[in-house]
């Protein structure tokens, strides 16, 4: 869980933001917010979401540190919507 909250620490640092400012972006009060990190608490999944999206990162980034591998889901995507036009393209 620590990871999460240095993550976001080492974010709020880099983008000259403040937990406030972070708190309110994700409609959450300011003092629960600062309690989580205090505590080491973990968000539940919407509130990650929320505050990944404020700090312009994956929920992923936050838990693990890493970016999601995105190249692949994007190439299945394209398979994807290939099979879809040919299956128009036979109407």
């Amino acid at each position: 869980m620590l990871d999460f909250w240095m993550r976001v620490k080492e974010l709020l640092k880099a983008q000259n933001a403040t937990q406030d400012k972070i708190a309110k972006q994700i409609n959450e009060r300011a003092d629960t917010f600062s309690k989580w990190i205090q505590k080491d608490r973990l968000p539940d999944a919407e509130q990650s979401y929320k505050i990944a999206v404020a700090l312009g990162v994956s929920v992923e980034y936050l838990v693990t540190g890493e970016e999601p591998d995105n190249h692949s889901r994007i190439a299945a995507i394209r398979e994807q919507l290939k099979a879809i036009d040919n299956e128009l393209q036979k109407m």
